[in-house]
């Protein structure tokens, strides 16, 4: 484009460097009249380039305007961050600051607070443990104080209880054995159990009654190994009872009895004498033993 201005201007210069007195001759003025359109042409290409490169050149300014802009905008707001975060920044630390005397000055309230209570609770535990020996002490002087007066009770109660046996104490005759009450004599000649009763009942007693375990060891201690009838006896009436000749009913326990006892062998084997190992055995009452008498 530039080469055709080029020859345009150059085919002007040309044309107005001639200078003819005569008229152009007709392939001239044809000439020309053709170069005439072409040159408009030409101008008119040329006024919409310029116009397009105006365009772009203010378009350029608007965009390059508009980055200035954008990057001055980001400088700002950088600068206001920046700005914001130091004064946060400040403001918590600050805070920080102020947080720390708090806490240093609860931690100091604390730690006195726990050297009044340690105070306190020292305190406290000295007196508990001085209360605490004045109520061993009292507790102990008391105990001694209770452990005489019982000692002193119990010997004047053994005292009194001596006195009362003394006094209660019954006077058996002589060749009579005394226990609970009672006075124990040993017939030492055999005879059947009538005739044993009979012997009893001439000394004011009876065939001895066992009834407890107490006076059964009794019986034991003053009997030699021989056998001695005892005042137990089949009732008439019912076999299986057996009665004491005071008229009572006794079922003698199993551990008074001499192993397989009683039997009632043969039938009639109606009374109790003290056999082996001091066990008792149902025999007939015409056997002859030796007795025991009790009375009161």
């Amino acid at each position: 484009m530039d080469r055709g201005k080029y020859r345009s201007d150059f085919d002007n210069d040309i044309y107005e460097n001639i200078h003819c007195t005569e008229e152009p001759t007709e392939p001239a003025r044809m000439m020309k009249i053709q170069q005439e359109p072409k040159e408009g042409n030409l101008s008119s290409k040329v006024l919409k380039l310029s116009e397009t490169l105006r365009a772009q050149r203010r378009l350029l300014v608007v965009l390059v305007t508009l980055l200035v802009l954008v990057f001055m905008f980001l400088i700002i707001l950088t600068c206001l961050m920046f700005i914001y975060y130091s004064t946060v920044s400040r403001k918590l630390d600050e805070e920080k600051v102020n947080l720390r005397g708090e806490i240093t000055t609860i931690n100091k309230t604390l730690d006195g607070e726990n050297a009044n209570l340690t105070t306190q609770i020292t305190a406290i535990k000295h007196t508990v443990d001085e209360q605490k020996a004045n109520l061993l002490t009292q507790i102990t002087s008391i105990k001694q104080t209770l452990d005489s007066r019982i000692s002193a009770a119990m010997n004047s109660i053994k005292q009194d209880i001596l006195l009362t046996m003394q006094k209660e104490r019954p006077q058996c005759d002589s060749g009579w054995k005394a226990f609970d009450g009672s006075c124990y004599y040993i017939v030492t000649t055999q005879k059947n159990w009538v005739d044993a009763q009979a012997i009893c009942k001439s000394k004011n007693s009876d065939l001895v009654i066992v009834n407890s375990d107490r006076k059964k060891n009794f019986i034991e201690s003053i009997t030699d190994n021989s056998y001695f009838w005892i005042g137990l006896k089949r009732d008439n009436k019912d076999k299986d009872e057996w009665r004491w000749v005071d008229g009572t009913y006794y079922n003698p326990p199993e551990r008074f009895w001499m192993k397989g006892e009683p039997n009632n062998g043969g039938g009639k084997e109606d009374c109790v004498h003290m056999w082996k190992e001091k066990k008792w055995n149902d025999v007939y009452c015409t056997d002859q033993f030796k007795a025991i008498c009790e009375k009161n």
